[in-house]
């Protein structure tokens, strides 16, 4: 047990320097703080272009319509917290890809006392640590910045407790969704990351991150209540602002917390079980086949 401890606490070092790569923590958390937010004043840029153009559109008609407000503190926390599912969710996979492709180490990991799965474990926790961090400097920019999201996100709507529960309940998900993906890296070559990529872009569309699941077709919502992710994020939400306005609702705005954080933690039981089962497999047929060195050669 104290070897493994040891492992996970050297494998966290080793992967917060590399993805800081090696550089000061000032400079870092300039980096921190610059590539979460542009993406998400990216996003409030299309809004307020949105905005506009429905209201121009309505001229004459309807009158000055534009975009619920409501929906611009939706957008932007729902975007903030998807970050910690692109740093850990699909971190542990493109880990695999840069220690076997660009840093030619991963055998010798493998082969060496280390336990190798409690190392990626270690790579895991780095990035949570990165995209939390990204994802706290966000919110707060946002508090700073839109009225809408001071409203929304305020001490009255904050849910600790709640925020504390998903938070741990989500960590563990995330990490076992990034398990799949890193094992079924093992067995592929360097363009695995695009598998990341691919399914990266389809949660991102499907789980409700920049719009109600409302909004999708009705053949589509189910594929959408299947995903951990979906659940998560909805329960983030409340933990952040409270229940969504009548305006956004959706296929869970009726559930509860409780009914929310059950289902998480089912799904996320199941999932680590999967995860397991499909480490051990994809592990030992790497290692047969020397997947585990076989690199692109660039």
């Amino acid at each position: 047990m104290l070897a493994r401890f040891r492992t996970l606490r050297l494998a966290a070092w080793l992967g917060w320097q590399l993805e800081t790569n090696w550089a000061s923590p000032w400079l870092f958390a300039l980096y921190m703080l610059v590539k979460p937010v542009c993406g998400s004043l990216m996003l409030v840029g299309m809004f307020y272009a949105a905005d506009q153009a429905a209201k121009a559109g309505a001229i004459g008609a309807i009158g000055r319509a534009g975009i619920a407000p409501e929906f611009l503190p939706y957008m932007y926390v729902s975007n903030a917290c998807y970050g910690l599912v692109g740093t850990v969710m699909f971190g542990l996979s493109y880990a695999v890809v840069r220690d076997r492709e660009h840093y030619r180490m991963l055998k010798y990991i493998y082969i060496s006392p280390a336990h190798f799965q409690t190392y990626f474990l270690g790579r895991g926790a780095a990035r949570a640590m990165e995209g939390t961090v990204g994802g706290v400097l966000n919110i707060t920019v946002g508090l700073l910045l839109f009225a809408q999201v001071r409203d929304a996100v305020g001490a009255g709507s904050l849910g600790v407790l709640w925020l504390l529960v998903f938070l741990l309940i989500g960590g563990v998900m995330l990490w076992a969704c990034g398990m799949l993906l890193a094992a079924a890296c093992l067995n592929l070559s360097r363009n695995g990351m695009f598998l990341s990529e691919g399914i990266a872009g389809l949660v991102y569309l499907l789980s409700g991150v920049v719009f109600p699941l409302s909004v999708l077709p009705g053949w589509v919502q189910p594929i959408s209540l299947s995903l951990p992710t979906t659940y998560w994020l909805e329960g983030m939400r409340r933990s952040l602002m409270g229940r969504v306005p009548e305006k956004l609702r959706g296929p869970l705005s009726d559930w509860s917390n409780a009914q929310l954080a059950f289902v998480l933690l089912a799904t996320t039981f199941a999932l680590v079980i999967a995860a397991q089962l499909f480490w051990r497999w994809s592990e030992r047929r790497a290692w047969r086949l020397g997947k585990l060195e076989e690199n692109a050669g660039v």
